[in-house]
C-alpha cells in the first residue's frame, strides 16, 4: 500500500497559529509530507500566506490585506491571538515560505485572491517560470476559472480542484486542466468517488480530517491524502 501523504491544513493549526512558519514548523516536525496554505496579495503587489479576505482573526490589526502594504503586513503580530509564547510571529511572505520549505516538504497553495487574481497568477508565472521549481508545488482552487488561468500560464504546474458541496464538473474539468488532484472535502468521499478518482488518473487528497476513526476508513478506501488540522493524527495511521 501506497503511503498516505501527509497534509498539515494552515500548518498544524491546531498547534500553533495557522498559516505562520512556526505551524509549518510544527507540521514537518510531526512528519508532514505537504503545508497546505493560501495566497492573497498585498497593496503593493506581493504573495503573502493568509487565510482571510481581512487580517482581523489572525492578528492583531484590522483591515483589508488588499489594502495594505507588505511594510504594514509583516509589522503585525500573526502569533499572540492563539498563544502568547507565539508573540512576534509573521504572515510569511510566498518567497519565505518557498525557502523555508526547500528541503523540507512540499506546499499545497490554495488560491484565495479573489479581486486581483489576475494580476496573482502573472506574479506566480514569473517567478515559477524563471526558478522552474514546481516538483513540490501544488495549487488549488474551489474555481475552476483559477485553474484554467493557471494551466495557460503554467503549463507543468500541478492543480488540485477543491469541492465542497458537489464533485460535479469533475471530468470536463480534468479534461480542459488535466488535474492531477481533486481535494474533496470528507463528507463527499466514499468508495465509488475514490474508484471514479483512479480511473481517470486523480489523486484523492481529503480535507479537513480531524478524526482517528475517519482516518482509518478514509486510508482503507485507497485516499491517497489526508489534510488534517492536527499531524499528531498520523500516529493513528500504520505505515
Amino acid at each position: 500500500m501506497t503511503r498516505l501523504q501527509r497534509f498539515a491544513h494552515r500548518g498544524a493549526s491546531a498547534l500553533a497559529p495557522e498559516n505562520t512558519l512556526a505551524s509549518f514548523q510544527a507540521a514537518v516536525d510531526l512528519g508532514c509530507d505537504w503545508v497546505e496554505t493560501d495566497l492573497r496579495l498585498t497593496a503593493d503587489g506581493v504573495p503573502i500566506l493568509l487565510h482571510d479576505a481581512t487580517v482581523n482573526r489572525t492578528t492583531g490589526g484590522k483591515g483589508k490585506v488588499g489594502s495594505m502594504s507588505l511594510a504594514q503586513v509583516l509589522r503585525l503580530d500573526a502569533g499572540s491571538w492563539f498563544d502568547r509564547r507565539f508573540r512576534g510571529e509573521r504572515i510569511p511572505t510566498l518567497d519565505e515560505a518557498l525557502q523555508w520549505a526547500r528541503g523540507r516538504c512540499g506546499l499545497n497553495l490554495e488560491i484565495k485572491e479573489e479581486e486581483r487574481v489576475q494580476e496573482l497568477f502573472h506574479r506566480l508565472a514569473a517567478k515559477f517560470l524563471a526558478q522552474g521549481a514546481l516538483d513540490r508545488i501544488l495549487f488549488s482552487s474551489f474555481r475552476a476559472a483559477d485553474l484554467k488561468s493557471l494551466r495557460a500560464v503554467l503549463p507543468h504546474v500541478r492543480l488540485g480542484w477543491l469541492a465542497s458541496r458537489s464533485t460535479r464538473g469533475l471530468t470536463s474539468l480534468n479534461r480542459a486542466v488535466q488535474l492531477s488532484a481533486l481535494h474533496p472535502k470528507d463528507p463527499l468521499v466514499n468508495r465509488r468517488l475514490v474508484k471514479r478518482c483512479r480511473r481517470i488518473g486523480l489523486a484523492v487528497h481529503v480535507w479537513v480530517v480531524n478524526q482517528a476513526r475517519r482516518l482509518r476508513e478514509l486510508e482503507a478506501l485507497g485516499v491517497e491524502g489526508v489534510i488534517t488540522d492536527d499531524p499528531h493524527l498520523f500516529g493513528d495511521v500504520r505505515e
